[in-house]
């Protein structure tokens, strides 16, 4: 269920109202959201909701939601809402025009704090959302009634569906399509290979270094693979890990600038670490890593630890960037595949003409050289410069003569690729709950108009 925690839905109805006739039909068919426990409670004319919904806000964890068509109902679930630490949605189900006054605090109960408002009509929906002058507009409306779109049992295929996304950010919508979240995704570690020996052992074993790590930071890493179109068959390695393996289709001679693009793409936290396969990373350094969200404009490089114990700089290729900067200054450039080398050190020329700033981090982060079997697991291509020296010239001249935005040939992704595999694993715990950051938005840009990030 959404985010690790248990969700419970009270519905609050009249009794002989429209709401109560509906429910007891939907959950008794086929539509219903079985994994959501649901409760009806029917509210005789004259009687009080108030315990019916002290009860349902009185859990101490998970997400409350409740449906009710009683207003004195809805007003004080959003009261217990504020109150509540822990997630809280409030629906209303209409089925007659709401005809209210834009007063400041009905603006605040009907629309800022209940999350969705039924509407059972397309004509309750116009005169809800485009009230009389002088009337409320009633946000956030959901429209039941939908025969063009769902066919038969429109009304169940549609509280299905609302409610299904407000539970399962995992889940297939009313329309068959897949739908995943990835907010849990702080730090993407993300490599390439062209393997053309015998085997891909060396990717395999890199990410299988990984499964050892504490779950509740695996949770958070995303593993990224991209195949530079090695002519080997293969089995992808089964490992629980939040796993994307692409392959590029056709085999670029040193499409290195290329597969770090797709590899960008297909990333999804904005801290990112793009390395060559040949260098692990140990636990110790992808905690500070998660700890340590990066500036937009600020790129790094990792302190090497040798086989020998020793600590050397950084390799010219490995870096911990913010992925936003990686596309705002159009990622590697590909006019240099096809041939070996520059476009490493063509990428940092790129990141500081345009102001950013490229550093260490500290000696305590180090990765880790790994000892590869180059024989039977890596590639066979020659390294010759020589090819590309014409290409990093001319470069290194427009930039010269007409500044910074040149000198890169934005011609990207001059290839097709296939999501070979794209594996999330089910998360372990909840991330700490903070109730004050909204309330800090103001701090945010303020920081904003101070510092240039």
């Amino acid at each position: 269920m959404s985010y690790l925690l248990p969700s419970r839905l009270t519905v609050v109805a009249q009794a002989g109202g429209v709401l109560e006739r509906f429910w007891a039909a939907y959950s008794a068919g086929p539509h219903a959201v079985q994994e959501l426990p649901a409760r009806l409670t029917s509210i005789a004319a004259g009687a009080s909701s108030e315990d019916v919904v002290r009860e349902a806000f009185a859990q101490a964890e998970g997400v409350v939601l409740l449906l009710t068509d009683i207003e004195d109902a809805q007003r004080l679930a959003v009261q217990l809402k504020l109150r509540r630490r822990q997630p809280s949605i409030v629906m209303r189900w209409w089925d007659r025009p709401a005809n209210l006054k834009p007063t400041y605090r009905d603006r605040l109960v009907f629309n800022r704090y209940t999350g969705v408002n039924f509407m059972t009509s397309r004509a309750d929906l116009e005169a809800n959302v485009r009230p009389p002058k002088g009337g409320l507009v009633v946000d956030n409306p959901v429209l039941l009634d939908q025969p063009a779109a769902l066919g038969e049992d429109s009304w169940h295929k549609t509280m299905r569906h609302t409610l299904l996304a407000l539970t399962q950010p995992t889940r297939t919508d009313i329309f068959g399509l897949a739908k995943r979240n990835h907010g849990a995704i702080k730090l993407t570690l993300a490599t390439h290979f062209y393997c053309n020996q015998d085997n891909i052992d060396t990717v395999t074993s890199w990410l299988r270094d990984f499964t050892t790590l504490p779950a509740e930071v695996l949770d958070q890493i995303q593993f990224v693979i991209v195949d530079d179109g090695s002519p080997l068959k293969y089995d992808i390695p089964d490992v629980d890990l939040n796993l994307t393996w692409v392959r590029i289709d056709q085999d670029i001679r040193w499409n290195q600038a290329g597969a770090r693009n797709a590899a960008m793409l297909h990333a999804r936290a904005e801290n990112v670490v793009i390395t060559d396969v040949d260098h692990a990373f140990p636990e110790h350094t992808v905690r500070w890593l998660l700890a340590h969200p990066i500036k937009r404009r600020r790129f790094y490089k990792f302190w090497r630890k040798m086989p020998d114990g020793s600590l050397i700089k950084g390799h010219p290729n490995i870096f911990y960037l913010a992925r936003s900067r990686f596309f705002q200054l159009f990622g590697t450039d590909e006019e240099f595949a096809g041939a070996y080398g520059a476009e490493d050190y063509r990428f940092v020329k790129n990141f500081k003409n345009h102001g950013t700033v490229q550093s260490h981090l500290p000696k305590a982060v180090f990765c880790i050289e790994r000892q590869l079997d180059r024989e039977k697991s890596y590639h066979s291509l020659v390294r010759d410069l020589s090819f590309n020296t014409g290409v990093d010239t001319r470069k290194r001249l427009e930039i010269d003569h007409f500044g910074a935005n040149y000198g890169h040939s934005r011609h990207n992704y001059n290839f097709t690729q296939t999501v070979l595999l794209d594996r999330m694993r089910t998360p372990t715990r909840m991330p700490p709950l903070d109730r004050g950051w909204r309330q800090r938005w103001w701090l945010r840009q303020f920081e904003s108009l101070l510092c240039s990030r």
